[in-house]
Order: C-alpha cells, then sequence, then structure tokens
C-alpha cells in the first residue's frame, strides 16, 4: 500500500481529502505529481510526520487543500 493510499484509508477527513485532491490533480499539475511522488517515497518517520500535520488541518475540500499547499 502506498503512502497515498494510507492516508486515504487510514486517515481522518483531512487526509481523506488530501489524498482524493493529489491524486485528483496529479495528472493535470506538475506540482501535484511531483507531490504524489514525493509522499509516497516518505520514510515511516516522515511519513509520521506528515500524517500528523495533515490531520491537523480542516480541509473543509479540495480547494481548501489547494489554498493550503499554495499560499
Amino acid at each position: 500500500m502506498t503512502n497515498i493510499q494510507k492516508l486515504a484509508a487510514e486517515g481522518n477527513k483531512n487526509h481523506r481529502i488530501f489524498a482524493a485532491t493529489v491524486v485528483d490533480l496529479m495528472n493535470s499539475q506538475g506540482f501535484y505529481g511531483r507531490l504524489y511522488c514525493s509522499i509516497n517515497e516518505l520514510d515511516n518517520d516522515r511519513y509520521e510526520q506528515f500524517f500528523e500535520l495533515i490531520g491537523e488541518q480542516n480541509f473543509k475540500d479540495s480547494l481548501d487543500v489547494v489554498l493550503w499547499l499554495e499560499c
């Protein structure tokens, strides 16, 4: 299971929204394709840190994810 799949399967609402946004945009935007690959390449320690960071956010939809990443 990839790290993106783990976010979607094991995470809370924030993790699921984040994962869905990255997957939806990874083929249309170079940034999101690179982000997808980078997240999947994280080792366990860095993945856990990333998982906690995403879990602390309050995403309501994909637009919130895009604004959080690009601002």
